[in-house]
């Protein structure tokens, strides 16, 4: 059992499309998973699950207060496989802390010149928690080099980058409002390959290994 947190101190960096996407296509693996939507502000994973037909990922509201408290609930519970906390912007508390509570945290950010300089302060936190992480870029233009200049930008840190990434695609955007993923709306775009590349490397980089699905039955 993991618990990862997606984590960006500033909005708009496909913090939900990543917390919404990786738990479905653990829950297809046969998975027991849940979202911690610790955005009281926006509630976007909430807002997600509220028009999803399908009762496959479960999510919860989570306070501040009472982040903890779920993550050790769900641990203790030997029911749950992954954990996922979906985080909100602006917020060095719930940030700090849901990286506390993670196994591995995945940060992402569009390669903006003010978002990538807003997610070196959260590298800086994650670090100080001294959780392991990895960077994904998100909304990449499909021309331009602003992708790879935000890469070697990251690497010249020595900040971990997933392979991955996720270029600005609508198949993100029309999936969240329908309670889907762009991995079921358009199961054979590329949109859904980026995505489940982007899972299968976050499982790689967790060290997090499925449970096969005759074990559930």
């Amino acid at each position: 059992m993991q618990t990862w947190a997606i984590i960006a101190q500033k909005g708009g960096q496909s913090k939900t499309t990543l917390a919404t996407g990786f738990a479905v296509e653990a829950a297809r693996e046969g998975a027991a998973v849940v979202i911690l939507d610790a955005d009281d502000r926006q509630g976007s994973a909430l807002y997600w699950s509220e028009r999803r037909a399908l009762e496959d990922v479960t999510v919860k509201d989570s306070s501040v207060a009472g982040l903890p408290l779920h993550v050790t609930r769900g641990r203790a519970s030997g029911k749950l496989d992954l954990i996922i906390i979906d985080t909100p912007a602006n917020s060095k508390d719930i940030a700090m802390l849901a990286a506390e509570q993670a196994d591995f945290v995945i940060i992402p950010v569009a390669p903006r010149g003010l978002d990538v300089h807003s997610v070196l302060q959260t590298v800086k936190q994650v670090q100080q928690a001294g959780t392991p992480f990895a960077v994904i870029l998100t909304q990449v233009p499909h021309q331009g080099g602003e992708g790879e200049e935000a890469r070697a930008g990251f690497a010249a840190k020595g900040i971990g980058l997933f392979d991955s990434r996720l270029h600005f695609r609508k198949d993100y955007y029309r999936a969240t409002p329908i309670g889907q993923t762009a991995a079921e709306l358009e199961p054979d775009g590329k949109a859904a390959a980026e995505l489940r590349a982007a899972y299968d490397e976050a499982k790689r980089l967790s060290g997090y290994t499925t449970k096969l699905i005759s074990e559930v039955a």
